[in-house]
């Protein structure tokens, strides 16, 4: 476990459920609004084939109707996928009709490198997880940080190129624990994408008072494998709750590729003391520069891309925990898409492992 990560475990057991959300102005027309009243929660302590059930940082809709959802890390233990199985409604997230929620986890798939090597907690850190149409699992890593393409049994199949301006070095590439943290698929999977938590080292200094400009990466499948291609610039919010003493951090958690080229980006904010702000902003990447070729933003002209506030959980009525991943739900019978978001309770007993749903509005 990083000393980052033990500093927020720490500070999320202390802080839960004691803090009121902080709010950013409303967006004039929601995109997206809460379905049901109040989330799905697996409880702690749960199992599946003697694996700890928590961490979950990203999650993936496969297409029987069932959901993996891959464990960040647990110091030496084997790094994992989850399958969980939940029903989706006007009423929220729910077991399947019979079940309870422990029963919603129902299986797991451990990960190991292409000569069966399991990965553990210490050299594998699953942020990002999208599934391919052909059934294949896609997951980053900030760790290194990496990508790597996974049979549905768990074993590397290879290993997608990183551009080197990511990879951690000295005054260059990721800061620690602040790597790969997202990844989505477009409607017809020819391209994938994924972007830094936080700024890289050379692009700015960390700096919470101020936007930090992260890149989204894309990748395009070509001749029988996915390249990257095109970057732009993303502006994670300045920290929107007032800057305090303890542990504090804001990034970009997660992306969702929506019909037409946008996206819909995830922010994840805590302040020691005061709590979690979470929203979700629309990307339009219209007018922004490809940046891929500037080894370092500083200095230089860029456009970012256009984002605005869809939702915000500190107006939905339901207090979130760490949420970290999100994906497309079913669709509802009014014709309505859905999204899923689930949250990480870093393996913290006085966190809580939830799952949410929104309605997506056509």
């Amino acid at each position: 476990m990083s000393a980052r990560r033990g500093a927020l475990l720490l500070a999320l057991g202390l802080a839960a459920g004691s803090c009121a959300p902080y709010a950013l102005a409303p967006p004039a027309e929601p995109l997206l609004s809460l379905l049901g009243s109040r989330p799905l929660i697996v409880p702690f302590g749960a199992t599946v084939g003697g694996f700890r059930v928590g961490g979950l940082s990203a999650i993936a809709r496969a297409a029987d109707g069932t959901y993996l959802a891959v464990v960040d890390n647990e110091g030496e233990t084997p790094a994992r996928v989850f399958r969980l199985a939940f029903t989706v409604s006007e009423s929220g997230v729910a077991p399947p009709p019979g079940k309870t929620p422990l029963e919603v986890p129902v299986a797991v798939v451990p990960l190991a490198r292409s000569d069966g090597e399991k990965f553990n907690g210490k050299n594998f850190d699953g942020e990002g997880l999208a599934l391919e149409p052909s059934g294949e699992m896609l997951i980053a890593s900030e760790t290194e940080p990496s990508i790597r393409e996974f049979s549905l049994e768990g074993r590397t199949l290879r290993s997608l190129p990183v551009p080197e301006l990511f990879l951690a070095g000295r005054g260059k590439g990721i800061r620690n624990n602040l790597g790969f943290e997202s990844l989505t698929l477009a409607p017809g999977g020819d391209v994938l994408w994924t972007a830094n938590e936080r700024a890289l080292q050379q692009d700015a200094p960390e700096d919470l008072a101020r936007p930090s400009p992260v890149r989204l990466l894309r990748y395009e499948w070509r001749n029988g494998g996915f390249v990257p291609g095109a970057q732009f610039v993303y502006e994670v919010e300045p920290l929107q709750q007032k800057l305090g003493a303890g542990f504090q951090t804001r990034g970009l958690s997660d992306l969702l590729a929506l019909p037409g080229g946008d996206l819909l980006a995830l922010e994840r904010e805590f302040v020691e003391g005061r709590g979690l702000a979470i929203q979700i902003f629309r990307v339009s990447l219209a007018g922004a520069t490809d940046v891929s070729g500037m080894e370092s933003l500083a200095g230089q002209s860029w456009t970012p891309v256009r984002k605005t506030l869809v939702y915000d959980f500190a107006r939905s009525g339901l207090v979130p925990d760490n949420l970290e991943g999100m994906t497309f739900g079913p669709t509802l019978p009014d014709g309505s898409r859905t999204l899923v978001l689930v949250s990480d309770n870093n393996f913290n007993p006085l966190q809580k492992t939830q799952l949410v749903a929104l309605r997506l509005r056509p």
